[in-house]
């Protein structure tokens, strides 16, 4: 019975407590861990297949890129960023719209969709 206690307690405890221990990033100090979700999009092609491949070669340089490249090319526009920690969280992924031009022409203009994680300065703390 006691073993039957004991696992029960160890078990109720793990579930408490995962919550606490599931922090994905932490940046210790006076520093808080921010994420924010940013669209770019690429030249217009005049097919949907191509307009794909720019997005994906657009998507494929943002990983390629340092911190501080990444922070410059995404333009994040905070106070107290810490260039150094932004990183694209969970890979991205692209979409294709369609439009047509002031020419009555039919493009396709690709968009790179990722959410940019970065440390900011909390004054707050």
């Amino acid at each position: 019975m006691n073993v039957l206690k004991a696992a029960l307690f160890a078990t109720s405890m793990t579930l408490i407590s995962a919550s606490a221990l599931a922090q994905p990033y932490f940046v210790g100090g006076n520093y808080a861990s921010r994420e924010q979700a940013k669209t770019i999009s690429v030249a217009p092609a005049s097919t949907s297949d191509a307009a794909y491949q720019n997005a994906i070669a657009e998507l494929s340089s943002l990983k390629a890129m340092s911190a501080d490249e990444l922070y410059q090319a995404l333009r994040i526009q905070k106070y107290g960023v810490d260039s150094k920690t932004t990183h694209i969280k969970d890979g991205g992924y692209v979409t294709v719209s369609e439009r047509m031009n002031e020419d009555g022409q039919i493009e396709f203009l690709g968009n790179v969709n990722v959410t940019v994680h970065y440390a900011e300065r909390d004054d707050n703390r």
